[in-house]
């Protein structure tokens, strides 16, 4: 019988983030007819953003701050460290990011800060860089579990053109039937370790040692994804170690909550009833 389920265990990937990991502005070379590997495998699908710098001469745009004290751009996917905001065009005063506005680089929106010295409801003079986001399967093919990335030629990209890859890693996600195979093992090591008097107990303490135990399991199947996908990469080989190192982490505190439950020395059981 086992003391955990597939929706503990899931809950449990999901509010850890269990080696979730966003990769932001990966350099990639794209050539005609060649695929260009990720450093990271096993992406979670449709994460990536490829883009690119395309313009070099700032955009200038004038805007007010209202009362949600905030100014939406015209473009989104900012360059980072591009921004700069003015009380004018002439530039008279120039404002400091993050002590008199924050921003948000992806959503392209510029929030004020209170406390700084843009005054309130303030119309400013703001310029800025932005990225070309291109499109998957008309300008580039990606493979989310080998992470490899193929130019296509009758795209925008350009033959040998460099751009910048935004993706996550899918690393806290698990199909039901591995979860539930992770499960079963970790059900025969808790059976084998306790007391079989403990069998049919509904103590919180077995729940949560028999489902630490189904996590390092897993995290051992995510070690053996993460070296096997790339064994050459030293990224790879580092995230392989990190999933161990988690696994025996769970594994000794699964086990350090059973300790609880193991048959004492010269534990003596009662007859059974004929």
């Amino acid at each position: 019988m086992a003391f955990t389920n597939i929706e503990l265990v899931k809950k449990h990937l999901i509010e850890h983030h269990l080696g979730s990991e966003d990769v932001e502005n990966e350099p990639l070379h794209l050539l005609s007819g060649k695929s260009c590997r990720l450093k990271m495998g096993n992406l979670l699908p449709a994460s990536e953003k490829v883009k690119s710098k395309e313009i070099n001469e700032p955009v200038q745009f004038q805007g007010s701050f209202g009362l949600l004290e905030q100014i939406s751009l015209p473009d989104q996917e900012l360059v980072y460290d591009s921004v700069v905001v003015a009380d004018n065009s002439s530039m008279n005063t120039i404002y400091q990011e993050n002590v008199d506005y924050s921003v948000d680089y992806d959503n392209g929106t510029i929030k004020r800060i209170p406390t700084g010295s843009v005054p309130g409801g303030a119309t400013v003079v703001v310029w800025y860089l932005y990225y070309r986001i291109y499109q998957r399967d008309q300008d580039y093919k990606i493979n989310y579990t080998t992470a490899l990335i193929t130019r296509q030629p009758g795209g925008c990209i350009e033959e040998g053109q460099w751009v910048l890859v935004d993706y996550s890693v899918e690393c806290g996600f698990l199909n039901d039937d591995v979860i539930a195979n992770a499960i079963t093992e970790a059900a025969d090591k808790v059976a084998k370790y306790i007391d079989e008097q403990y069998g049919d107990s509904t103590d919180q303490g077995l729940v949560t040692a028999e489902t630490y135990l189904a996590v390092a399991i897993l995290c051992r199947i995510k070690a053996g994804e993460a070296a096997s996908l790339s064994p050459r990469n030293s990224t790879a080989k580092a995230l392989a170690e990190s999933w161990s190192v988690l696994a025996n982490s769970y594994q000794m505190e699964a086990y350090r909550l059973l300790n609880r439950f193991v048959r004492k020395i010269g534990y003596l059981r009662s007859p059974d009833l004929p």
